[in-house]
């Protein structure tokens, strides 16, 4: 399953697509901006996106609208991800529609984020039996 990480620092964007492969996803594109990202997207389907929130000139939470306005990838499961705590709070609290499938602070390791996408992949597919198999294997369902 294709992954694309989205994050407009390389160094990043490096690091999570290192911890990806490590959970056994073997092809993990990267992107620097949300501009570049969307047009990947709608070069190649994807399994899911990794995407930064504070990111410009256009940031993680507008790049999450865009895919959501676009009904070829609204569909595609997004996480996003900060080292900011209080910006997440502060979406939530001036009411800002989240569209994204889930979350992880940064920093995160690999069995964080592998936890978190078992969570937010089995309820984007909403069925054990399409889990693609990798997926099958991060949530235990080793015969999906």
């Amino acid at each position: 399953m294709p992954v694309l990480v989205v994050d407009d620092s390389m160094t990043m964007c490096s690091v999570m697509k290192k911890i990806l492969l490590s959970l056994d996803f073997d092809d993990v594109e990267g992107r620097q901006s949300a501009v570049d990202a969307i047009e990947e997207l709608k070069r190649r389907d994807y399994g899911f996106v990794l995407c930064d929130v504070e990111m410009r000139p256009v940031g993680g939470a507008e790049f999450v609208r865009m895919m959501r306005r676009d009904k070829f990838l609204r569909h595609v499961p997004v996480i996003l991800t900060t080292g900011n705590a209080a910006l997440v709070t502060e979406m939530f609290n001036e009411g800002d529609p989240f569209l994204a499938n889930g979350f992880i602070l940064k920093p995160f390791t690999a069995n964080e984020l592998k936890a978190k996408l078992a969570e937010v992949l089995e309820a984007a597919y909403q069925k054990k039996e399409l889990l693609p198999r990798n997926l099958a294997r991060l949530n235990g369902f080793e015969g999906a």
